[in-house]
C-alpha cells in the first residue's frame, strides 16, 4: 500500500512492487497476486473500496484520489489502541460503552472493566486515563464526594502522564479537576492549554477547556468551545447537554431550549438529556413538559438523586410544592453525597432563600464540580447581590486569573 501511495495513482510496474516491497525481483508472480489480493479483502472488510486496480501486462495503481495528511504520533484516539494486549484494548472498550450509560451499575461495571484492562497491560496509559474519566463522573454525578473523586482521578492521570507525557486526554481531566474541584485554576488551565497544543482537534479538551472558561465567567469563549467540541463529536450527548446549559447562562435561552429539546428527542434514553430539557423547559415557563422531562430522567436514574433534582425543580416552580417536597425528601434520605449545588435552586422556589445559600456554602466546600454553574443560573437569580453569595462566587476563580486570560 505505502509503494502505490507514493506513486500517487500513477502505474507502479510488477517489477518495481517486487523490489520495494519484497527487496529482489525474483518474487513470483502468484505472491504479487496473491499479496494484492490480500490488501483488497483486507480494505473491503474494513469498510473501504476497492482501490487498487489491476493493469494487465503493466502493473498496479491506487484509483481513489489521495490526500496527504499527517498524524501525531500521540493521537489521542490513537491512544485508545496503543496496546500490544488484544484483551487490555477489549476490555477497554467494553469500559467506555458502559461508561457511556452512566446509570450507577454501568459506572461500576466500567471501573471493573478498566481494571482488567490495567492488569493485562499495566503501561496502557489510555485505560489509566478512562479511569480517571470514570472518577470525574462519580463526582459530576454524585456517586463520591467529589475530593475523593478528585483525588482519584489525579492519581490515575499521574500514572497515565508517567506512561506517556503527551497524553492529551490525561492531561485535560487533571486540568478540569484541578480547577473545577480544587479551584487550582491558574496550575488548571496549564494542563488545559498543554493539552489543547498536543491534540487541538480533542473534542474532550475542548470540552473541558469550555467548561473552565465558564466557571472564569468568559462566557462567549464558553461556548464557542462547546460549539468546537460539537464540531469534533456532534453525536456526543454530554456536549449538547452542556452548550444547552452554557446558552442559558449567557443569557441565550431560545437557542438553549432548542438544543435541550432536540436532545431530548435524539437521546430519548439518557437521564441527563431528560433532565437538561427539564430545566430549560421550566426556566421557559413550559411547566407541563418540565414535569414530564424529569419525571423521564427520574426513571431512567432511579438510584442517582442528582437526575431527580429537575423534577424537584420544576414541580417547585410550577407551584406543586407538595409534589416538589416529596421528591426533595427521597433526594435528601440517599446516602449517596448530595447534589447540594442542583439542590439550593429547589429551596428557592419553595420560598427557603436561607437553605439555598446554606447549600451554596455546602457545594462550595465540599469541591462539587457544579457550584461554579449556579453564579449564572437564572434559578438562582433570586440570590445575587447577597453579600454571602457573592462572597462564595468571587471563590470560584481568582480575579487575577481572570484578568490574565483577558489579557
Amino acid at each position: 500500500m505505502h509503494t502505490l501511495l507514493e506513486a500517487r495513482g500513477k502505474i507502479v510496474r510488477k517489477e518495481e512492487v517486487m523490489i520495494k516491497v519484497w527487496g529482489t525481483n525474483e518474487t513470483s508472480d502468484e505472491s504479487v497476486s496473491r499479496t494484492v489480493y490480500r490488501l483488497r479483502v483486507a480494505m473491503q472488510s474494513s469498510g473501504g473500496p476497492e482501490v487498487v486496480e489491476t493493469i494487465y501486462n503493466s502493473g498496479f495503481r491506487i484509483t481513489a484520489a489521495i490526500r496527504e495528511t499527517t498524524m501525531k504520533e500521540s493521537s489521542s484516539l490513537n491512544a485508545l489502541t496503543h496496546s500490544a494486549r488484544p484483551g487490555a484494548i477489549t476490555a477497554l472498550m467494553s469500559a467506555r460503552e458502559f461508561l457511556a450509560r452512566q446509570s450507577v451499575e454501568d459506572i461500576d461495571a466500567a471501573a471493573n472493566a478498566v481494571r482488567l484492562a490495567i492488569n493485562l497491560d499495566p503501561s496502557f496509559a489510555a485505560a489509566w486515563a478512562t479511569l480517571a474519566e470514570i472518577r470525574i463522573v462519580q463526582a459530576l454525578r454524585s456517586l463520591r464526594p467529589p475530593r475523593e473523586a478528585g483525588w482519584l482521578a489525579k492519581e490515575a492521570t499521574k500514572t497515565a502522564l508517567n506512561i506517556d507525557p503527551q497524553s492529551t486526554s490525561a492531561l485535560a481531566i487533571q486540568g478540569w479537576v484541578r480547577v473545577m474541584i480544587d479551584r487550582d485554576c491558574e496550575r488548571g488551565m496549564e494542563d488545559l492549554d498543554r493539552a489543547m497544543a498536543i491534540d487541538p482537534d480533542f473534542w474532550v479538551s475542548n470540552m473541558f477547556r469550555g467548561w473552565v472558561l465558564q466557571a472564569a465567567g468568559r462566557h462567549e469563549e464558553s461556548v464557542t468551545m462547546m460549539r468546537r467540541a460539537l464540531e469534533l463529536n456532534s453525536v456526543s450527548h454530554a456536549v449538547n447537554s452542556i452548550l444547552a446549559l452554557y446558552l442559558m447562562f449567557s443569557g441565550n435561552n431560545a437557542e438553549a431550549l432548542q438544543v435541550a429539546l432536540d436532545l431530548a428527542k435524539r437521546f430519548p434514553t439518557v437521564d441527563n438529556s431528560q433532565g437538561i430539557a427539564s430545566i430549560l423547559a421550566s426556566v421557559n415557563g413550559m411547566h407541563d413538559e418540565a414535569v414530564s422531562f424529569g419525571w423521564r430522567a427520574m426513571e431512567l436514574a432511579p438510584h442517582t438523586p442528582l437526575m431527580h433534582t429537575p423534577l424537584a425543580y420544576a414541580l417547585a416552580y410550577a407551584g406543586r410544592h407538595e409534589e416538589a417536597w416529596d421528591v426533595l425528601g427521597a433526594i435528601e434520605k440517599s446516602n449517596l453525597p448530595q447534589p447540594s449545588a442542583s439542590i439550593a435552586p429547589v429551596y428557592l422556589a419553595l420560598g427557603e432563600p436561607e437553605k439555598a445559600i446554606a447549600l451554596l456554602q455546602d457545594a462550595c466546600e465540599r469541591g462539587v464540580p457544579q457550584f461554579a454553574w449556579s453564579r449564572d443560573d437564572p434559578r438562582l437569580a433570586a440570590l445575587r447581590g447577597n453579600s454571602e453569595v457573592e462572597r462564595l462566587w468571587a471563590r470560584i476563580w481568582p480575579r487575577q486569573m481572570v484578568d490574565s486570560l483577558a489579557a
